[in-house]
């Protein structure tokens, strides 16, 4: 008798929810040997007792462990919606009361030329077209979706001459022709996130009122988006996310808005500050509300040929461990059990990974430098984003089990000398200051309130900004997430790219 998959999703509690950001490679795999034997028998690793269908973790039956949520994104989809049944089955042919997908609408990847559109006319036939195509896409594959905002990079310098977008102000009136298109067709299949953007205070400002209109049950009637998508500084500066749900509040803009979801936000730290924000928006504003967070991270790191070995989680190290992992043709066939603990990898050997032998030829009928084979790099995106949750969840689980014995008063950071006073074994003190801060802030009665109590926290909230702050994306991995060994290659890996090049080979591999 088969053992039941590993059910991941009852140990989200009430914690804010980590959506991986599924991988069109991961999912073709589970698609087309469905299809075909895609993969072979003889290269199926013996310890798949479910075969390729185990690695669906959507899958609450057959998937060697159960993880009911998952971002995808029309960016690097399939957008004829026939072929997408079958090409993108993981995530069309899902259990859709058992599972809950967010749809990204694909604003970056149009924004980058992957996805293709017609900027010199912007509400033409063609352009209307894609936008057409990518509403059908989210209403057929989506329970949420984010209307396809247009980024305001997409106005800098080397963006612009692509886009023809010159201003910040293009940017925000391109989002709303396509906002107001979006609500205008909407089918009723999804429900519809509106997304935030700005780079400061001042220009969150101005995009939140350029936008907040489709989010107006009283202008848009039942046609009104549901949620909000946190782009921008509204994702990474805390003290503008702050405010802004302040706002919002003062607004009565989160009253029956049911989802709110962060835009590309991988550290362990922020998944327990959006959880303190989402117990006290549950609280004191919006029970039925969630709040989400994604990132691409396992298996952009598989795409560059990392591992995730464990977790550490303490004041001075709070991070997934991840280092470069094997690689050596002289390990093809070994029977050696995988190293790393997942329930991807306890069904594993190192010949598993290491499928090249010297002398072999690859498909293209060459011998390569590398032990690995395309399903080579399947099989490690699943044993990382099980690591990758599990780590979210560790993090947020030692949260709950320190605040209920330590609760600091947020007033005395800064304040405690040359020598920082850590109250947990476990748990870095922002967290814990955190949380008790953000419970007296939902206390506050209004706005104004509100606002001057996260002026006074102002150095200590800045202390938390994430990764595109501090340093670019190299030091916010190192700082917030992950731990990099002595693996040089990890100066070249920005993990709050969603269009990574070296993933998007992969993707274009198998596609």
């Amino acid at each position: 008798m088969k053992n039941p998959p590993v059910n991941l999703t009852p140990l989200q509690k009430d914690y804010a929810v980590y959506l991986p950001a599924i991988s069109s490679f991961y999912s073709t795999y589970v698609a087309k040997q469905r299809l075909e034997k895609f993969i072979p028998d003889a290269r199926i690793p013996a310890g798949f007792d479910r075969g390729i269908e185990g690695m669906n973790f959507l899958n609450p039956e057959q998937g060697y462990f159960y993880y009911k949520y998952g971002l995808y994104s029309a960016g690097h989809a399939q957008l004829d919606l026939n072929k997408s049944l079958t090409q993108e089955s993981m995530i069309q042919q899902r259990d859709r009361n058992n599972t809950m997908i967010l749809g990204d609408s694909g604003g970056y990847q149009i924004g980058k030329g992957v996805l293709k559109f017609d900027w010199l006319d912007f509400e033409g036939k063609a352009a209307n077209k894609t936008r057409q195509s990518i509403l059908e896409w989210l209403e057929l594959t989506a329970d949420w979706s984010m209307m396809l905002d247009v980024p305001t990079w997409a106005c800098d310098h080397i963006h612009s001459p692509k886009t023809g977008l010159k201003t910040f102000e293009d940017c925000l009136d391109k989002t709303r022709f396509n906002n107001e298109y979006f609500l205008t067709n909407r089918l009723g299949q999804t429900k519809w996130l509106n997304v935030l953007q700005g780079g400061d205070w001042d220009t969150a400002e101005k995009w939140y009122n350029g936008v907040k209109e489709f989010s107006d049950d009283k202008i848009w009637k039942d046609k009104a988006a549901e949620g909000w998508a946190f782009g921008g500084a509204n994702m990474c500066k805390m003290d503008i996310t702050l405010k802004r749900l302040m706002t919002m509040r003062e607004d009565g803009l989160l009253v029956g808005k049911n989802w709110i979801h962060f835009l590309g936000t991988a550290q362990l730290d922020w998944s327990c500050y959006l959880t303190s924000i989402q117990r006290q928006l549950r609280k004191h504003i919006n029970e039925e509300i969630t709040i989400s967070f994604d990132c691409a991270s396992p298996f952009i790191a598989t795409a560059h040929g990392l591992v995730y070995t464990n977790a550490q989680h303490s004041p001075k190290r709070w991070s997934v461990i991840m280092d470069k992992s094997f690689d050596n043709k002289a390990l093809a066939g070994s029977d050696t059990p995988f190293p790393f603990e997942s329930e991807i990898g306890r069904r594993l050997t190192v010949g598993d990974i290491c499928h090249y032998a010297p002398g072999m030829l690859n498909k293209i009928g060459k011998e390569g430098k590398t032990s690995w084979d395309s399903f080579a790099y399947a099989l490690m995106m699943g044993h990382n984003v099980y690591c990758h949750i599990v780590a979210v969840q560790r993090a947020q689980q030692l949260m709950d089990i320190e605040c209920a014995k330590h609760k600091p008063d947020w007033r005395a950071w800064g304040i405690e000398g040359k020598k920082e006073i850590e109250f947990s074994d476990w748990v870095p003190r922002r967290i814990l200051y955190f949380d008790r801060f953000v419970k007296e802030l939902f206390e506050t009665k209004t706005k104004a309130e509100a606002f001057a109590m996260i002026d006074q926290a102002g150095p200590f909230l800045k202390s938390l900004e994430g990764a595109r702050l501090q340093g670019g994306p190299v030091a916010y991995a190192n700082k917030s997430l992950f731990d990099f060994g002595d693996n040089e290659k990890s100066d070249d890996i920005d993990f709050t790219n969603p269009d990574d090049d070296e993933l998007r080979n992969l993707e274009e591999l198998v596609s």
